[in-house]
């Protein structure tokens, strides 16, 4: 026997059971495969001399072992949550006799030999080893047998951005050693970020290939009793496109206002509490493109609006169109004129204008404001607010006129300014709300 033992924390890769947040963007099949890659792929790295490789398995109904796993030192984890099955694993490594021992997950692609090679010379000269994830968890953590920590897992959710932070208090009696920051893949926004580093490999071959395959721009459209008006939008925004390379998500409520009542084809629907926001985030986190367009139901998009959004967002990483209304009243080309000139002034495009954003940034943002109203200003403000610059499009989407024909032209031109200006004093939306006749009814 060596003295040092390198564990891998492996799951068994079941279909349904592994990678369930990146299957929601690639699907269970995909997700599963990439699974089965990535444990491979930590299974041929090269190891340090003097170390055991030592597989931690976790399948309760002990199906047949993979064939990545053949000739493989393997136990079975045990415990009711992970922090016990890993304090279980390192105890059980240094009950056989082994000094040290290096515990690593299997969905780190980027662990190579270079740094299991560190990590166990780093380990050598200190207590106890953590190496942090991008997202606050950790990829990698080791002890010396008579450092062991068992605390370093009790009380730890490991669900949560600060399992790193929590972990390292619980280990600040002992000399802790930090290992490199690596990226793990959980969502679809890693698995982009790995191939655009990733050598040519299996791993990296089958990733690319997936990507090659989804939608380039992800078009939401929440909906709320838009039966007049979706399909219409549908029809216009495919006829409009440049290339096939995008998908509509429809978002309505729980209620089931809209989409029950249209033959919709070619869409993918989802379902989400009432409200414009929650709709869109919703919307969001189901999207698989890399770029995020946000359109209103009632609002018809330019001649090749996905070309010229992929443009802009090379440039910068979120936008909207200029706004036209489709009518040609002159009371209603005026308020266009006055908010398209509003906009170009305050570069704070309303939601009409159709915000489209890159994906891992919308994300990144933590998505619209979960309020009642100006979901659309709040998200401008807050990159305004962060000196983050806005793509504003010559090309004009094309909003129905339906709220001035129905509410009146000066009532609606009059309600809408008061309520920026409402909101812009402070007012909190949950009470703009309650004077918005479009979305309290």
């Amino acid at each position: 026997m060596r003295q040092n033992a390198l564990i891998f924390f492996m799951k068994a890769p079941v279909i349904g059971r592994v990678k369930t947040r990146l299957a929601e963007g690639i699907g269970n099949d995909n997700a599963t495969t990439l699974y089965r890659l990535m444990c491979a792929h930590l299974l041929s790295l090269a190891v340090p001399q003097n170390t055991d490789v030592i597989v931690a398995y976790d399948d309760e109904e002990r199906m047949s072992l993979p064939d990545y796993l053949e000739g493989t030192s393997l136990f079975y984890q045990s415990g009711n949550d992970l922090g016990e099955r890993m304090q279980n694993a390192f105890e059980a490594v240094f009950a056989k006799g082994y000094k040290r021992a290096i515990l690593v997950g299997s969905d780190i692609p980027n662990v190579d030999g270079r740094i299991l090679e560190e990590a166990f010379a780093h380990l050598c000269n200190n207590d106890a080893m953590l190496s942090p994830t991008e997202d606050g968890g950790y990829y990698l953590i080791g002890f010396h047998a008579h450092t062991f920590c068992k605390e370093a897992f009790e009380g730890i959710r490991y669900s949560q951005s600060d399992v790193y932070a929590n972990t390292l208090l619980k280990l600040s009696p002992l000399r802790v050693t930090k290992g490199e920051m690596l990226r793990d893949i959980d969502t679809l926004e890693d698995l982009r970020a790995f191939t655009c580093k990733e050598k040519l490999s299996p791993l990296g071959t089958f990733a690319q290939n997936i990507l090659n395959d989804l939608p380039r721009i992800s078009v939401i459209i929440p909906a709320y009793h838009e039966d007049e008006t979706l399909l219409h939008t549908l029809s216009h925004l495919k006829a409009m496109a440049h290339a096939q390379n995008y998908e509509i998500i429809v978002v309505d409520t729980h209620e089931k206002t809209t989409v029950e009542r249209l033959r919709i084809s070619a869409v993918r629907v989802a379902f989400s509490s009432k409200g414009r926001s929650t709709q869109m985030n919703e919307g969001a986190r189901k999207a698989r493109g890399e770029m995020l367009l946000f359109l209103h139901a009632d609002t018809l998009l330019p001649y090749h609006w996905d070309t010229k959004i992929e443009n802009a967002l090379h440039v910068n990483k979120a936008g909207a169109f200029n706004l036209g209304i489709n009518d040609s009243h002159l009371g209603l080309f005026f308020i266009e004129t006055m908010a398209n000139l509003r906009t170009k002034m305050t570069k704070i495009p309303y939601g009409d204008q159709a915000h489209f954003f890159q994906t891992s940034f919308f994300r990144a943002l933590g998505g619209y404001a979960q309020i009642a109203l100006m979901e659309d200003v709040e998200i401008m403000k807050r990159l305004k607010k962060r000196g983050q610059k806005i793509t504003l499009l010559k090309s004009t989407v094309l909003t129905s006129p339906r709220r001035w024909h129905k509410e009146g032209i000066l009532y609606v031109t009059l309600r809408n300014r008061t309520l920026s200006f409402l909101y812009w004093l402070g007012v909190s939306p949950q009470q703009l709300i309650k004077h918005y006749k479009a979305h309290r009814n």
